[in-house]
């Protein structure tokens, strides 16, 4: 199937409106399939380059992701080379201050985990 699950809250990026809707318990639900499929969410910072100024997804949804125990992983989503990598420093302090110990990118469709 896949390993890396992108864009999870990426309608925020066109619709400003989405970025205020909480967590719920549908996203929970979400976060808890993902866990258990073993597949990382992507933390992508295009998302700053849209009219809602900040990263996919939402920081409340990287706490929930956490709880739940699901991995995650770093994107750029550079379409030109000046961005990649961009925010990656500001994307790991925010992910240990969350809780989080690593993050995981893949060789081979294995998770190979980075620590933080």
């Amino acid at each position: 199937m896949f390993q890396v699950l992108g864009h999870i809250d990426a309608m925020k990026g066109y619709y400003p409106a989405f970025s205020g809707i909480p967590a719920s318990e549908s996203i929970d639900l979400a976060l808890q399939a993902i866990a258990g499929s073993g597949a990382s969410i992507e933390i992508n910072t295009s998302g700053k380059t849209k009219t809602v100024g900040g990263w996919y997804p939402s920081n409340e949804i990287l706490e929930r992701a956490h709880y739940f125990g699901v991995t995650c992983s770093f994107g750029s989503d550079s379409h030109v080379p000046s961005r990649v990598g961009d925010d990656f420093e500001e994307v790991r302090a925010l992910l240990k201050s969350i809780g989080f110990r690593e993050w995981f990118f893949y060789r081979q469709k294995q998770p190979v985990a980075v620590p933080l």
